[in-house]
């Protein structure tokens, strides 16, 4: 029986965008529902093993995070972030004891959302036998993460905050084996390969390339793509109709 393990992460960057209320960016609403309860309810209907959410620990006490979790699935739990990390690839290896196994892994930011059936993008690349895959969007802004593709639309090149083509990174990660992730994102660290310095997720993707490991893309609309990476972005989120 297939297992799937989910990481939503928020840390550094995706914690600092406040919304209008003072609250953080994952806890800001869209017909009262906040982002968060709306990332795990997505990624309930996957039926996953476990929802490891990565939350800043100050957060987590101060907000009664643990509570609101729990009264959304008895799969979701919370690992604190005591401090800053090296970047997104630092955090979500904190959650290692859990999925550096044969299980598959999806990783999402609580800073993006997507409008669309997780589902259906997961199956793709499973359909697909793909050993990782992401989900694009059509962009060159630089603060995005960007893969660049050969003919047959598998990822040979990627970057962070280097527009190497227009294929933008949503902010999902999905992997085979969870294990394939860690050893990925930890030859990254060895070689010291960090952007900003900070260790991102998208780069660890360029190890797999060298693997020679098949890495699907899925390409979705901009109006289906919902990036809260700044207080723009993140009040016109919460002045959208329903859900």
């Amino acid at each position: 029986m297939r297992k799937l393990n989910i990481i939503l992460l928020a840390g550094g960057d995706t914690a600092s965008v406040m919304s209008e209320s003072n609250y953080p960016g994952y806890l800001s609403e869209r017909d009262g529902v906040p982002l968060i309860q709306d990332l795990v309810e997505k990624c309930l209907e996957l039926e996953p093993t476990s929802i490891a959410c990565m939350l800043p620990k100050a957060d987590v006490s101060k907000y009664h995070l643990r509570n609101m979790l729990h009264q959304m699935s008895p799969i979701a739990s919370i690992h604190s972030v005591h401090t800053l990390t090296m970047g997104a690839a630092c955090t979500a290896l904190l959650a290692a004891g859990s999925i550096d196994n044969d299980d598959e892994l999806l990783i999402l930011s609580c800073n993006e959302l997507l409008d669309v059936a997780l589902g259906d993008i997961v199956e793709s690349f499973r359909n697909d036998e793909c050993d990782a895959g992401v989900v694009v969007f059509k962009s060159l802004h630089p603060r995005y993460s960007f893969v660049r593709k050969n003919e047959h639309g598998y990822v040979v090149e990627a970057a962070e905050k280097n527009p190497i083509s227009n294929h933008a990174v949503a902010g999902l990660y999905w992997f085979a084996k969870g294990s394939v992730f860690v050893e990925a994102v930890k030859e990254m660290i060895r070689k010291d390969f960090k952007v900003n310095d900070a260790f991102y997720i998208a780069p660890a993707l360029n190890e797999l390339v060298l693997l020679h490991k098949k890495i699907g893309t899925c390409r979705v609309d901009p109006s289906q793509y919902h990036p809260l990476k700044s207080h723009h972005q993140l009040h016109a989120f919460e002045n959208v109709g329903p859900r």
